[in-house]
Parts: structure tokens; C-alpha cells; sequence
């Protein structure tokens, strides 16, 4: 439940792979970390690019839900 280790660990991932198989979902799970830490105008841009990065994705495609949910 350490949110704000897992967005260090999850972002440093995903400095060194970008392209990796589950970037989309790391980038995600940063999103939620977010939300759980009540910081909505971060876990907002970190789901847009999730659909701007990573757009034929599951994840983007959570990610969009996500956004309208938080609008």
C-alpha cells in the first residue's frame, strides 16, 4: 500500500521500456495509484496518456472509462 513507492518503481519501468508488453497496464496501475493518493489531476493526464501512448490497448481502453468516470 505504499502508493507513492509503486508510482517510483512503476515510472522507472517505464523509463527503461517504454515498449514493453505491459507498459500500457504499468502505466495504468500508476493512474490507480494516484487515484488511491486522491491526486486527480495527476491520475487525469497519467490516463490520457495512456490513451494517447498506448491506444489499441485493454488499457487504454480502462483508461477511457476511468476518464469519464472522473469527469
Amino acid at each position: 500500500r505504499d502508493y507513492k513507492e509503486a508510482i517510483k518503481n512503476l515510472n522507472a519501468l517505464l523509463t527503461r521500456a517504454p515498449n514493453h508488453a505491459r507498459a500500457a497496464e504499468s502505466l495504468l496501475s500508476v493512474a490507480n495509484c494516484q487515484l488511491e493518493l486522491k491526486d486527480l489531476k495527476a491520475a487525469r493526464k497519467t490516463l490520457a496518456d495512456v490513451v494517447k501512448n498506448y491506444p489499441h490497448t485493454e488499457a487504454a481502453t480502462a483508461a477511457t472509462e476511468r476518464l469519464a468516470k472522473l469527469k
